[in-house]
């Protein structure tokens, strides 16, 4: 669900590398129970059609946390983040996140604990004498300072993971948002007398990483996993579809899609790309990168099919100073036609392994034959934008060479990133 490019046999080496971590989880039994399950639950009860009401109200709140926790964890990590003593001094940052945190949870009983005991207390069924603190305070007359806990540890939670997420120590947002969202929900369930308020914990747990996530297939079975609980299924189902679109109504990109902008990683949304260029009548042209830069990315070999060295150093090191992880060199002959395309990595290798004494490389040779592509996906520039998101989308190419239609002489080439950039202005106009 969060990947631009998910072939199957990467479904299958995840598959196999799952199996195998369950198989030692299992060995080692890390939780006593000899049981895979993280959070095991045992209500003993079903629920009753009026209460998928609550489900979806669950789901509603959890979509305005995810909505209202994206949008001010972005500003924060754009704005926040951006200036030096931050920028340059990590640690300044860190003591401070570790000083609020703990002046803000130690006092709250309910979230003292680490994230995942916290999580395993209010999941808690109070049916049977458990000695829980949890249990002692629901069985009492007064509730209201105990559910005023259950509301401030919301918030708080919901406030710190803000501030958290995304700093030089990984912190995680799983667990927060699933603590965040059984606080909630176990709230809401001191109103509903008739059921454990732990279902609603549950269930309220799952919407908030909905929201936060927007995951929905896999955030089910997930929670199935967590919980070994199939019954109440139909109810994280409910609750999480709820969360996401309300999620989807606030803030349209999850907290990982912000993330990946933040920090520039190539992730592309075939779906939602779609969307920005459906219309707008581009074609591939308008990724045809500046005639300066084209110079700089593109190496004649001439009609010996032979580059200097010197020339060939050079143009490595300017690729290095454009800081891009899939730039290369367009190979093109001497009628202008594409010759192969050659990645910096491979490019760096070649100038290490050949000859000192050579000042020229062959690039018909058979060793250079295997560092460069020489079958490139090529794509014509007055082709529709659409053709060029498919491409991206469910072939997985690196770069596509754009050519011109009528003597398919190289006009650009389109990386991922170029691409990206291009539906961002699109985007803001």
């Amino acid at each position: 669900e969060i990947s631009t490019y998910f072939p199957r046999r990467v479904l299958w080496k995840a598959f196999l590398c799952s199996l195998i971590a369950a198989i030692a989880l299992k060995a080692l039994n890390p939780t006593g129970t000899g049981k895979l399950v993280l959070f095991e639950t045992n209500y003993g009860v079903d629920y009753d059609p009026v209460h998928y009401i609550v489900f979806a109200f669950l789901g509603l709140c959890g979509g305005v946390f995810g909505g209202v926790f994206c949008q001010a964890n972005f500003l924060w990590s754009k704005r926040f983040r951006k200036y030096d003593i931050v920028k340059k001094h990590p640690v300044f940052e860190l003591c401070g996140v570790v000083l609020v945190t703990a002046l803000l949870q130690y006092p709250n009983v309910l979230i003292r604990d680490t994230g995942d005991v916290s999580l395993s207390k209010l999941l808690v069924d109070c049916k049977d004498p458990t000695g829980e603190w949890i249990c002692e305070q629901e069985q009492g007359s007064d509730k209201t300072a105990y559910m005023l806990r259950l509301a401030g540890g919301a918030v708080i939670k919901l406030l710190l993971t803000i501030i958290t997420f995304g700093c030089k120590v990984p912190s995680g947002i799983i667990i927060p948002a699933l603590d965040g969202g059984a606080l909630f929900g176990r709230l809401i369930g001191q109103f509903i007398g008739d059921i454990s308020p732990g279902i609603f914990a549950m269930v309220g747990a799952a919407a908030f990483l909905a929201g936060v996530s927007r995951m929905t297939v896999s955030l089910a079975v997930i929670m199935f996993e967590l919980t070994g609980e199939v019954t109440y299924v139909p109810a994280f189902m409910c609750a999480i579809l709820t969360a996401k679109w309300v999620a989807d109504a606030i803030s349209s990109e999850s907290v990982y899609d912000l993330s990946q902008h933040l920090l520039g990683h190539p992730f592309l949304d075939a779906e939602q790309a779609y969307e920005v260029v459906r219309h707008r009548e581009a074609t591939a042209r308008e990724l045809i990168p500046p005639p300066a830069t084209m110079k700089e990315i593109t190496l004649r070999t001439g009609r010996e099919y032979r580059v200097r060295k010197d020339v060939l150093a050079e143009k490595l090191r300017k690729l290095k100073g454009r800081g891009l992880m899939d730039a290369g060199l367009v190979l093109v002959n001497a009628s202008g036609l594409l010759f192969g395309y050659w990645p910096e990595v491979e490019i760096e290798y070649a100038l290490q392994m050949e000859d000192e004494g050579e000042e020229e490389i062959d690039v018909r040779s058979e060793t250079m034959t295997e560092l460069i592509d020489r079958t490139p996906i090529t794509v014509s520039a007055e082709a529709p934008m659409e053709y060029v998101l498919e491409m991206f989308g469910k072939l997985g190419p690196r770069y596509i060479i754009i050519v011109e239609p009528e003597t398919a002489k190289v006009l650009g080439v389109a990386l991922k990133k170029r691409l990206l950039d291009f539906l961002d202005r699109v985007k803001e106009h």
